[in-house]
């Protein structure tokens, strides 16, 4: 985690997570109390629904899965994601382990679970609905209304995605300490995984945060206009942003930029009137209206998009209408076009349509690096992907290229047995191996 370099201690951005919950999705593929993902995973008897790598884990999970183990036997169903997060929670409460962190570089001195910010009234409705959905599910005794509800809040407001080595989301769990960390929509860190070790992990290895508070990572996806995130960050963590992204006016005018009328590359800020940052062209009432246009159809557009109700196809067919609106509308890096790309790369990956999955991969990965740059580790992963589609589509000198990139840092943040590493290192040499045939 380029720990040589940072002023904080070699250990400050890295914790065993307080408690996890995984994805109805993943549940059977990774242990449930170390995250090893191995395919000699072992159920447990009771429930039939939960797995462990060894006897051990098993034993050591028993008293926190024993609650939700009985309620899965009770309803023959398992519970949703955050509701089996809040059942493994209560049982640590109950045993009074509220993992109780002290450390120098905590700002406060202590962290623990009694300790965490729940916003006080902010997500009281939803609370109250949560206690009501728990009381469906837990069988008793049941603990206070206001602990369930207070477990409720603090999840909400603290907790975090988990994922595996390769990037993909795979559930749901809380730090007691790097819950500290504050948000930035130009963030200092990610958030990456070694099993059930959190890590924040520096974007820029040469500019190492100096402070846990100051290790700043983007509790939202902050590839949206300002307004889009700061809409979002209060309406899930209730408070106005006004971090470094937010301040950035020129960071953020190029990300709603319009395309030039006259030159091919030249941006030109979203006003009326605007002039054209490279070659000085000012923008017409008729290039205004279509491009006011596009920047509206992209916004309405976006909770269909992200409706998963709704089929892929049909999703697909309007992604590329928008896309077609977008051409000499909107620049390419307004990051209006980054929903729309998303899921036509994810709709050429379904159908193993590998030129439109390279083509949507390659123009997702510009808008990445231009706003997250090359040692943000979510980019990193993103060139592993464009990796794996281009050694299918025959690039084998960009396959190499790509990974040359990615296989040290990776292998750094992830160790080199993690299957992220792994992978790497096979795929290069496959690309090198038919790069030699050809020659």
């Amino acid at each position: 985690m380029f720990s040589a370099r940072m002023e904080l201690p070699e250990d400050a951005l890295s914790e065993n997570l307080y408690a996890f919950a995984l994805a109805s999705t993943q549940i059977k593929e990774y242990c449930n109390r170390c995250l090893t993902n191995t395919t000699r995973l072992k159920k447990c008897a009771g429930c039939n629904e939960f797995f462990y790598c060894s006897q051990e884990c098993q034993k050591m999970d028993w008293k926190i899965h024993k609650p939700e183990c009985k309620s899965i036997q009770e309803h023959g169903t398992l519970a949703s994601d955050s509701m089996r997060l809040a059942m493994r929670i209560i049982v640590l409460l109950g045993k009074k382990n509220f993992g109780h962190v002290t450390a120098s570089y905590i700002s406060t001195g202590s962290r623990s679970f009694l300790t965490l910010v729940d916003h006080g009234s902010f997500l009281d409705s939803g609370a109250e609905a949560f206690y009501q959905e728990y009381l469906n599910f837990a069988l008793p005794p049941y603990p206070e209304p206001d602990v369930v509800k207070s477990v409720f809040k603090k999840i909400s407001i603290n907790g975090f995605s988990v994922s595996n080595s390769m990037g993909s989301a795979i559930g749901h769990g809380l730090c007691i300490k790097l819950s500290a960390a504050n948000h930035s929509c130009k963030p200092l860190t990610r958030v990456c995984y070694r099993n059930r070790t959190a890590m924040l992990v520096p974007i820029d290895p040469y500019k190492p945060p100096t402070s846990l508070e100051g290790a700043c990572h983007s509790y939202i996806d902050e590839l949206q206009p300002v307004s889009a995130r700061q809409a979002e960050l209060k309406k899930k963590y209730n408070f106005i942003c006004i971090c470094e992204g937010c301040m950035d006016d020129e960071r953020n005018e190029a990300m709603e930029a319009w395309a030039c009328g006259d030159c091919a590359n030249g941006k030109v800020p979203n006003v009326e009137d605007g002039r054209c940052g490279s070659c000085g062209w000012k923008m017409t009432r008729d290039h205004y209206e279509l491009c006011r246009t596009a920047e509206e159809s992209a916004i309405a557009a976006k909770p269909k998009i992200e409706n998963e109700s709704i089929p892929l196809e049909t999703r697909k067919v309007l992604c590329e209408k928008l896309m077609e609106l977008f051409d000499e509308t909107l620049h390419a890096f307004n990051v209006h076009r980054v929903v729309p790309q998303r899921l036509l790369f994810f709709a050429s990956l379904a159908v193993q349509d590998i030129n439109g999955a390279s083509k949507h991969g390659k123009a997702l990965l510009a808008m990445m690096m231009r706003y997250q740059g090359e040692h943000d580790p979510i980019v990193m992963l993103k060139k592993w992907q464009i990796a794996q589609i281009c050694h299918a589509n025959g690039e084998y000198n960009e396959v190499v290229k790509l990974l040359e990139e990615i296989h040290a840092p990776l292998k750094e943040i992830y160790t080199a047995d993690a299957p992220i590493s792994l992978n790497i290192g096979r795929l290069m040499e496959m690309a090198r191996s038919e790069l030699q045939k050809s020659r």
